[in-house]
């Protein structure tokens, strides 16, 4: 029986199999844990911060439980087990995982004493998550290698670019017509920026900053070195569907409530699904010879 291609074997990363795969379970059980005690089910993790990013806070966790928990929990299984298909689970989340500790720890309205709480009982759950974000981050990145990436089609590439790059663009140009609206007037037309400033700055910084960025360097990739940076597009692709799927359930969450917040945004809360719908397009377009693989 001819040998597999060495990058076909096992899942090796830089860290040890058995610290990837250990660091993936945690992280989703922490998880599953700030699910469970935050305002979606038994609340006594309790936010300081207003009632919209509350209900931004509960969609968040509804993703995190029904989409990043159980990624983490296969990919850490797999890899504890050494079977290579774990490399594609691990990759999705490192970002993710970071960008969530990141914006609930720092988020919360500190200085403000009309809101009460006890998440900073909870520092340690929230570093938690950065921390495993970081070793997965590092560690699925280096289970890839060129002969992982699949042959690339670029007919239609440059089309499906340009329509994500659009939107990434309306995305940017909302936050930023918010900034301005805040510099300008020292709030937003709904409230929502005197009720949360903490929030509202945390949330601008690591999109604008981060997740549009990210989305951009992807595109560029994307029609330029497919094949090479193959592993960081998996990565990139991976940030978006995880953060895309938390972003609109948020926005269902805060439609079902009425909250002015949505409201105040008016037809740009289509740009939400929309780059959903394009990111799991483009995830399954990096990785749709591997499924095919997998049924034969």
């Amino acid at each position: 029986m001819p040998d597999r291609p060495k990058s076909e074997t096992s899942c090796k990363p830089l860290l040890p199999s058995q610290v990837v795969g250990i660091t993936a379970i945690f992280c989703a059980v922490v998880l599953v844990v700030i699910v469970a005690l935050g305002p979606i089910l038994v609340g006594v993790i309790q936010y300081r911060t207003s009632q919209s990013s509350l209900w931004q806070i509960e969609g968040n966790d509804l993703a995190n439980l029904i989409l990043i928990a159980p990624i983490l929990l296969v990919g850490g299984i797999l890899c504890l087990a050494r079977k290579n298909s774990s490399k594609y689970f691990l990759i999705l989340a490192p970002i993710t995982l970071m960008y969530t500790g990141l914006s609930v720890g720092i988020g919360q309205e500190w200085s403000t004493p009309t809101y009460t709480g006890n998440v900073e009982n909870y520092w340690w759950l929230f570093v938690t998550l950065v921390i495993g974000g970081l070793i997965l981050l590092i560690s699925s990145l280096s289970m890839f290698t060129e002969e992982d990436a699949p042959e690339f089609k670029p007919k239609g590439l440059r089309i499906y670019v340009g329509l994500v790059s659009v939107f990434l663009m309306l995305f940017a140009a909302m936050w930023v017509s918010q900034i301005i609206q805040v510099i300008n007037t020292g709030d937003l037309a709904d409230g929502s920026y005197t009720a949360a400033p903490t929030a509202f700055w945390a949330i601008k910084y690591l999109d604008l900053g981060v997740s549009i960025p990210v989305g951009f360097i992807a595109l560029f990739l994307l029609l330029s070195k497919p094949k090479k940076a193959y592993q960081l597009l998996l990565l990139f692709f991976g940030f978006f569907i995880t953060t895309g799927t938390a972003v609109n359930a948020m926005a269902v969450l805060q439609i079902v409530n009425n909250d002015p917040a949505i409201a105040s945004m008016g037809a740009g809360i289509a740009v939400f699904p929309i780059l959903g719908i394009l990111a799991y397009g483009s995830l399954f377009y990096l990785i749709k010879d591997k499924i095919r693989k997998m049924q034969r």
